[in-house]
């Protein structure tokens, strides 16, 4: 799933990049948490949250109480309801643990309009030019008990 959360066109790719391994590697560990989408015993999308610390930084590090969210759902299977699906878990899996939620996204992203409907904000001037050229920005969401907005 990172190979599509990060829009690499292999696995290999994703492998030969220590940037995008960290997201990852030994996953399981203390602030990770995640959900899969699975439809016919294959998975068909997932979200996870990675805490990181100020040493290790993530694309869209805010904090050391903040994790950042990845995201993907493999193509055949978008604009189905399987992001909201995700997300929606997802958030309600961190309201307990997080005070907020982190992303990068790149500019031209669909998803973005996703992330907004699900209370998501653009922080302004955190756009930066991203590891391909092109240009990613910040989002942030807030997490409380109250209902998550769709």
């Amino acid at each position: 799933m990172l190979r599509y959360a990060a829009q690499e066109p292999s696995v290999e790719a994703v492998k030969e990049q220590p940037l995008l391994r960290k997201y990852v590697e030994q996953f399981g560990r203390s602030g990770d948490c995640g959900i899969v989408a699975i439809l016919n015993e294959q998975a068909i999308g997932a979200a996870w949250l990675r805490l990181w610390s100020e040493q290790e930084r993530g694309l869209s590090y805010l904090d050391n109480q903040t994790p950042e969210l990845a995201m993907a759902v493999l193509p055949d299977y978008r604009q189905q309801g399987v992001g909201t699906q995700l997300l929606s878990h997802l958030i309600e899996l961190a309201t307990a643990q997080f005070p907020a939620i982190s992303l990068s996204v790149r500019a031209e992203n669909p998803a973005i309009a996703l992330y907004e409907r699900f209370g998501f904000e653009k922080i302004p001037n955190s756009e930066i030019k991203n590891r391909v050229g092109g240009i990613s920005i910040l989002m942030k969401r807030p997490l409380s008990s109250e209902a998550i907005k769709q």
